[in-house]
């Protein structure tokens, strides 16, 4: 039963974390990578990357690198789902990450 109702949790936590959105996103490439950031990120990191919100990091302590946090964005790690088949686009996932990384400290 206990497992069953983690995985539920899980689902529900994957799904509330994510957005399959597809608005045309518009300005510079940091301007996108925060349109990116708060349709797909938000709800769970915040607006500020501070929140948190079930067990998510807080990016402003972050000190991951560029690699690392495209290739977390990409395939997804613990409870943070992938968004390779979501965010599409090399360009799409560089401009997030260079968004990432203005949040920090």
């Amino acid at each position: 039963m206990v497992l069953k109702s983690f995985l539920f949790g899980l689902v529900l936590l994957s799904v509330a974390c994510s957005d399959n959105s597809q608005e045309p996103l518009t300005g510079t490439p940091m301007e996108k990578g925060g349109q990116l950031y708060q349709i797909h990120c938000a709800r769970c990191h915040g607006s500020d990357g501070a929140k948190g919100a079930s067990g998510a990091k807080n990016l402003k302590d972050s000190r991951l690198s560029k690699a690392e946090i495209m290739y977390i964005i990409s395939n997804g790690k613990g409870v943070m789902p992938s968004y390779k088949n979501t965010i599409k686009g090399d360009s799409s996932i560089i401009w997030l990450t260079d968004y990432v990384q203005a949040l920090r400290k």
